[in-house]
């Protein structure tokens, strides 16, 4: 074989070696052939449901919120001690989440066991997350979007089970967020 050849056979062995794995890339991807890995543990709303002026009666930054419809029972209270709990799971990122107690007029609960879960009485903000199922765990980006959701449970061990979800979502949303 010629010099001239062997170079040519090299040039083109070097182009094939990086065409080929865009080519196949581009393949898979146009066939649908590869799905992505769902990250999220929680529930997504798809579209999110936007809070819009009223995202303004919240404090600023990632909340995590309950709403407490005024049947509040061994779940609701599970949902709020893992809110209580979360907040101090956080660490050093604690600051850029609040966790609040949404209701509509008052509420009977004691929250002196939870003294970091902000109690917030608005009813029009109860009244716009009335499609997201009672007594679950939301969070809210600080943009005004509820994302997320999760179920609370009363049984102890399933909510725990069910707040690690919840912080292993949050602690990815602060890491990767830009605002807030």
């Amino acid at each position: 074989m010629t010099n001239v050849k062997r170079s040519r056979a090299t040039l083109i062995g070097v182009v094939l070696a990086f065409l080929i794995p865009v080519i196949g890339a581009k393949l898979v991807l146009d066939q649908n052939w590869y799905q992505g890995a769902v990250t999220n543990k929680g529930t997504m709303l798809v579209p999110p449901l936007e809070l819009g002026d009223l995202n303004s009666a919240l404090p600023e930054g990632w909340r995590v919120a309950l709403v407490d419809d005024g049947n509040c029972g061994d779940s609701c209270l599970q949902g709020l001690y893992a809110m209580n709990q979360l907040d101090i799971a956080l660490g050093k990122e604690t600051d850029r989440v609040n966790p609040l107690l949404i209701t509509s007029n008052g509420t009977a609960l004691d929250l002196t066991n939870m003294p970091l879960v902000k109690h917030i009485e608005n009813g029009d903000l109860v009244t716009a997350v009335t499609q997201l199922p009672t007594h679950n765990l939301f969070i809210i980006d600080p943009l005004g979007n509820v994302i997320l959701h999760y179920p609370t449970h009363a049984d102890e061990e399933a909510m725990r089970a069910e707040a690690k979800n919840l912080l292993a979502d949050l602690r990815t949303l602060l890491k990767l967020s830009k605002v807030g």
